[in-house]
């Protein structure tokens, strides 16, 4: 049976209520909310990288015989401000150190880093070129780091609402393959996806050969199940790329914290489950049109 690992993310500092962060609290409560939804990883939505103790955030994993998926970084740009294109020399320099800051934990708990909103939106498109580069120049760096200190990068594509370029999963998968750094891959999002690419399973067979980490959550920001994305056509996709990366659930934490998680990853098994029966289905009437 085609196994997927699942996470969900998780936030260990207060966050606003709407924000796509279902688990929240000290990292021994989410480690075991997690644990007790049926989740196999924790993805971590966090600032300020340095002040947390790895040691203490792996021993809470370990607690429950949990992983950790991805760091999400999402709040050094929100909160702090931080940002890889600006035009503030200092404020690229600042943003390039808090990542490596992440990318330090990530290698201690054996978890990929994300650059999502971290890059900023182009405000003048007759330079795109010139901030393009300060993305490139940002990523080439942060690869190098990662590379010397055990870590990975993965650049998540983002809905033209939040990002203003890169939002596609091909166009972000264009770019990553033409700028071709070690140790940073492509990050897809399917409530991004349903707004930016014409056809979900499409794209993920378009980005199978650079894909390293994936988002579900559903049209409506909900739990998958929650709205209307065909989701059983992306996990077929994904199973047929031979894609063996995290399922992470960012969602709003609608009805509740707990329901949320566990209707969503109710729904991703049970699709699973029917297109595993299905395959078996097909692969026993091929079976029979050769005897």
């Amino acid at each position: 049976m085609y196994q997927f690992h699942y996470g969900i993310s998780c936030a260990l500092e207060p966050q606003p209520q709407r924000q796509p962060v279902i688990i929240r609290g000290e990292i021994e409560h989410v480690a075991a909310e997690v644990r007790r939804a049926g989740y196999d990883a924790i993805e971590l939505f966090i600032r300020d990288a340095a002040q947390y103790d790895a040691a203490r955030l792996l021993r809470a994993a370990k607690e429950e015989d949990l992983s950790y998926c991805a760091i999400a970084t999402g709040m050094e740009y929100n909160l702090n401000g931080l940002c890889l294109i600006s035009d503030d020399a200092e404020n690229r320099r600042k943003a390039v150190d808090a990542l490596k800051a992440h990318l330090d934990l990530g290698a201690e708990l054996g978890c990929p880093v994300i650059v999502g909103i971290m890059r900023g939106n182009i405000p003048d498109f007759s330079r795109y070129d010139e901030y393009e580069a300060r993305f490139t120049q940002a990523l080439t760096e942060l690869s190098g780091y990662a590379v010397q200190t055990g870590g990975s990068i993965v650049v998540e594509s983002i809905l033209r609402y939040i990002n203003n370029y890169l939002n596609s999963a091909p166009e972000t998968a264009d770019y990553l393959r033409r700028i071709h750094l070690p140790g940073v891959k492509l990050h897809i999002d399917t409530h991004s996806m349903i707004l930016e690419d014409k056809n979900l399973a499409q794209s993920v067979r378009q980005c199978a050969d650079i894909l390293g980490y994936v988002h579900f959550s559903d049209s409506n920001r909900g739990y998958p199940g929650a709205g209307n994305i065909d989701f059983k056509s992306v996990l077929g996709a994904l199973m047929d790329a031979g894609y063996q990366g995290y399922i992470s659930t960012e969602c709003q934490p609608y009805p509740t914290e707990f329901d949320c998680a566990q209707r969503g990853l109710a729904y991703m098994k049970n699709l699973v489950s029917i297109l595993e029966l299905k395959r078996k289905i097909k692969e026993r009437e091929y079976k029979n049109e050769r005897a």
